[in-house]
């Protein structure tokens, strides 16, 4: 998956994240801006070495450029991975079943959602809902 990060797996984990360490998060966006960019690129650098054969101007060095896709998609995936080792770094860790997002920081550990101000409940559907406690 060079071009394409894996999605997130629920509102909470992405939001986590941006809780958890707001660089990572920019980080992760900036990689699946790039990675986009370079599927762009996949796709238009043999369209233009072709337009340039037909063009009757082809030169040997521009088959290079077909390699230029491959380098922005390398870079997508190496900010990928550093955001998340920066959020590694605070022990981050995302929980599938409760769906909540956790992290150590100032030696205290955060939740997302917090659990005294939203209860997580598996309706029939697969959908949650999320409901607020102003108890």
């Amino acid at each position: 998956m060079l071009f394409i990060n894996p999605m997130w797996d629920s509102e909470n984990q992405r939001l986590g994240l941006k809780a958890c360490k707001p660089v990572g998060y920019f980080l992760r966006g900036l990689a699946d801006l790039i990675g986009f960019v370079g599927l762009i690129l996949l796709v238009g650098m043999p369209i233009y070495v072709v337009y340039r054969s037909l063009a009757h101007s082809f030169s040997w060095h521009l088959c290079w450029f077909l390699l230029i896709p491959f380098g922005v998609g390398i870079i997508g995936q190496s900010l990928c991975w550093i955001s998340w080792r920066l959020a590694t770094k605070k022990q981050f860790h995302y929980d599938w079943e409760t769906r909540t997002a956790r992290w150590i920081e100032g030696g205290h550990e955060q939740v997302f959602p917090d659990a005294k101000q939203t209860k997580l409940s598996n309706i029939p559907n697969g959908k949650v809902l999320y409901e607020s406690h102003d108890n």
